[in-house]
């Protein structure tokens, strides 16, 4: 091959790894990403039992608890199918138990927001290692609580995205009856729910990242790096309903198939999720390095007109 030819693809791959989403792919890759997923989503599923009854008491307070219980249901079931949305409204009717007298009640709560944080705690570890933190040597005993509180703003994080997610579902139903004698394209509904589903996540992968422990990227990259999330998340979710409708992998698992499709999104989402904020850091390593090598070039473009004023006196 000639030189100049090797020289070309020199350049191209030096090139290449510079640009953002390579490092952010490649550092995504180093992290084990897919590791950590794994384990993410063994602890997704532990605690997705207590995360769910404690969102539907937390929003039980301002409203209607069957109606939250079905929102939670139907936006389930928008994003993963109907498999998973079934296993988790059988998982809310089985944890959702009535409670006798304040001892079991106090009891109950400490047990189900331990068990619904530890997802959290797994969360913020991975985030660590993507962003490149160091991590903590010998916290003293209180630091464990303070990490199981932080699950706890983690989770009204959730609740509040939640709640909107209500709002925004009942007022798009109302706008849809006055507008359905004017817009009667199904394509415009389908579209402008998936505009709503994209805006969700990427509310919620950025609240997710935000409230993480030690330095982070700016809020900006988070948001892009979120949306990067949410794009991948709306392209991948229809190859996952469509491959977890007709998976013989799935329907082999008998009456445990519904947990192994469970398990399979939390391992998508969880993967997608650690690849945002892996593409939030390169976002905000290239912005670094862009200020960076335009204060350098500064001091060298202020000196260029005197010394093109010397040569000329001279």
């Amino acid at each position: 091959m000639p030189r100049h030819y090797l020289e070309k693809a020199q350049t191209f791959k030096t090139r290449a790894e510079q640009f953002w989403l390579v490092q952010a792919v490649q550092s995504w890759l180093q992290a084990d990403g897919l590791r950590m997923s794994a384990a993410m989503s063994f602890y997704a599923m532990l605690s997705l039992a207590p995360v769910l009854v404690l969102l539907v008491a937390m929003l039980g307070w301002w409203l209607d608890r069957s109606v939250v219980e079905s929102n939670v249901i139907e936006q389930v079931q928008a994003l993963t199918g109907e498999r998973t949305a079934a296993l988790v409204q059988q998982a809310l009717s089985s944890a959702t138990t009535k409670s006798e007298g304040i001892i079991a009640s106090l009891i109950a709560t400490g047990v189900l927001l331990s068990a619904a944080t530890g997802v959290f705690v797994g969360l913020q570890d991975s985030l660590k290692v993507i962003w490149g933190q160091q991590k903590d040597g010998s916290q003293p005993w209180w630091w464990m609580l303070v990490i199981r509180l932080r699950g706890v703003g983690y989770m009204l994080v959730f609740g509040g995205l939640l709640m909107l997610s209500l709002v925004m579902s009942t007022a798009l139903r109302v706008v849809a009856t006055w507008l359905d004698d004017y817009i009667s394209h199904p394509w415009f509904w389908s579209a402008l729910n998936e505009g709503v589903s994209f805006v969700f996540i990427t509310l919620l992968f950025c609240g997710m990242m935000r409230i993480s422990d030690g330095a982070k990227p700016a809020l900006r990259h988070l948001m892009l790096g979120s949306a990067i999330g949410a794009t991948l998340f709306a392209i991948g979710k229809h190859f996952m309903t469509g491959y977890l409708s007709g998976a013989a992998a799935v329907s082999a698992y008998g009456a445990a198939g519904s947990l192994v499709a469970l398990l399979m999104w939390l391992y998508f989402t969880s993967a997608v999720l650690l690849l945002a904020a892996s593409c939030a850091k390169a976002l905000a390593d290239s912005a670094k390095a862009a200020s960076q090598t335009a204060t350098d070039a500064a001091p060298h473009a202020d000196a260029q007109p005197s010394d093109t004023l010397g040569r000329v006196i001279h």
